[in-house]
């Protein structure tokens, strides 16, 4: 079922979301920085025309000389003018004597006051050579007045006086929106140009999720030969080759229940049809009644043979599920083999076979459920007398030996090797049923009941054959407490 609002859209929402904070954010960073900017520049501006008035009064040493000079005083004035008029700012030309203050507005009229410890403090700067920047210097214009004064020098080096620009301070204010309106087509721009590149990154890593889904469906759907087709790299790459992977194994392991399910099936298929044959020919009064017993006799084989591939089932069943849980505990090694050879002992002497239990000298004291070791024992056993000869040459070899903090069991026959195309196979359910060694009977099951008993025993068993030599090996950890009486369950 697809995602709510679709996974392409909520991807690229999410992008585009991301996009606008940034460039809100980016773009209130640019507009404060350039209002700085432009608010710095601006007040540079403002003060240049204080300078200015200063430089025309340059060749002047006194306010008098300011107002009966006929060359500077329309120069002056125009100049005071314009600086009103385009930066609505006074000019005060002022001159200073013994704590009184006289200027020259705008308006040029002269006027004289008592100057406040705090226009002393401004004025004495001035006359230092320095320029002052204060807001409400005068109380009489206001509380947001920006006064900037320069020094009014004479003849170069001597100050004489001060110009003083007053100015509100809206005007030298530089308006956010003004700033922000040269921004706002820039950003516009980026957002469009930004949003189409991300409806294009959403998509390219959505496409390889909408393969993965694809592939995935086709998987629930039973068609496990789809494969996830991804070149784009990275993780999602990565991910693309593990489902293929899983892909393979589940469709191994399809194959595999398919096989097992045949198998079985034909391995209660057989003896059910035998034994149902015989029974119906000895109803049809077919067989002789003198017969009976020896067709009795097959059907009662038949039936172990279906029992015995019961309990084989049951018994990988449970393991397999993790159901058949062990029961550690100290036990004779050698004595639990020497107890599996007597049980042989009835084929042993049948099949004339020769038997070497080359055992450890010393008690053999291992840890591990005896009676699941008992069941590997006998497997083994069991399937190498099967297939050894019975004129006499057969030769079975037992044998236990010290490597470390383990003892090692190898279980040796001269019979029939196996092919080496066979041995990867040789533990897998049903081995018997699909390969050529099939005479000997049996369910086919135990080789593979052996290997998980002795993987829950943390171990390995192992097989190599070669011509005249087939041998399946297996450890146990040795322990130095005292052994329990091995029960076969």
């Amino acid at each position: 079922m697809p995602m709510k609002g679709g996974l392409l859209w909520r991807t690229y929402s999410v992008i585009l979301a991301a996009l606008l904070i940034t460039i809100i954010i980016f773009s209130g960073a640019v507009v404060a920085a350039r209002q700085q900017a432009a608010q710095d520049s601006y007040e540079q501006e403002v003060c240049l025309q204080a300078h200015e008035v200063a430089d025309f009064m340059a060749n002047l040493s006194e306010l008098s000389y300011v107002q009966r000079n006929l060359t500077m005083k329309p120069i002056i004035l125009k100049k005071i003018r314009d600086i009103y008029q385009r930066y609505n700012a006074d000019i005060w030309i002022v001159s200073y004597d013994s704590g009184i203050v006289q200027y020259l507005d705008s308006s040029w009229n002269t006027s004289e006051s008592i100057a406040s410890d705090a226009v002393k403090e401004q004025l004495s700067a001035i006359q230092t050579g320095q320029e002052i920047r204060v807001t409400g210097l005068f109380p009489e214009l206001g509380d947001q007045i920006v006064t900037i004064g320069v020094p009014w020098r004479y003849d170069g080096d001597q100050v004489v006086g001060a110009v003083l620009l007053h100015i509100p301070t809206k005007s030298l204010q530089i308006s956010l929106l003004s700033i922000a309106r040269q921004i706002l087509p820039q950003a516009i721009l980026s957002l469009l140009v930004g949003a189409a590149l991300a409806f294009f990154l959403a998509q390219s890593q959505i496409k390889p999720l909408r393969e993965i889904n694809s592939a995935v469906s086709e998987f629930t759907k039973g068609d496990l030969t789809r494969r996830v087709e991804l070149n784009c790299g990275g993780e999602l790459e990565a991910l693309g080759d593990s489902i293929n992977r899983m892909a393979a194994e589940l469709s191994r392991l399809e194959d595999s229940r398919r096989s097992f399910v045949a198998n079985v099936s034909h391995e209660l298929r057989s003896p059910m049809t035998s034994m149902r044959g015989y029974v119906q020919a000895m109803l049809d009064g077919t067989i002789p009644p003198e017969d009976m017993p020896k067709y009795l006799g097959i059907v009662m084989d038949e039936t172990t043979r279906l029992t015995d591939l019961v309990r084989d089932l049951l018994d990988l069943s449970r393991l397999e599920s993790g159901k058949f849980p062990l029961t550690l505990a100290p036990f004779d090694l050698n004595e639990l083999i020497r107890r599996t050879l007597i049980n042989f002992e009835g084929r042993i002497d049948q099949k004339r076979i020769e038997v070497a239990a080359e055992l450890l000298e010393d008690r053999a004291t291992v840890m591990g459920d005896a009676n699941r070791i008992s069941q590997v024992v006998t497997n083994i056993i069991d399937n190498a007398l099967k297939f050894m000869p019975d004129d006499g040459t057969g030769v079975l070899t037992v044998r236990t030996l010290r490597e470390g903090k383990d003892i090692r069991v190898s279980i040796r026959n001269n019979g029939p090797e196996i092919a080496e195309s066979d041995l990867p196979y040789i533990f897998e359910r049903f081995y018997k049923a699909d390969k050529a060694h099939t005479s000997g009977g049996g369910t086919g099951l135990g080789l593979s009941i052996c290997q998980r008993i002795m993987q829950q025993h943390n171990s390995a068993i192992t097989v190599r054959s070669v011509p005249g030599d087939t041998a399946f090996d297996f450890t146990l950890p040795v322990t130095d407490e005292e052994p329990r009486i091995v029960t076969r369950t």
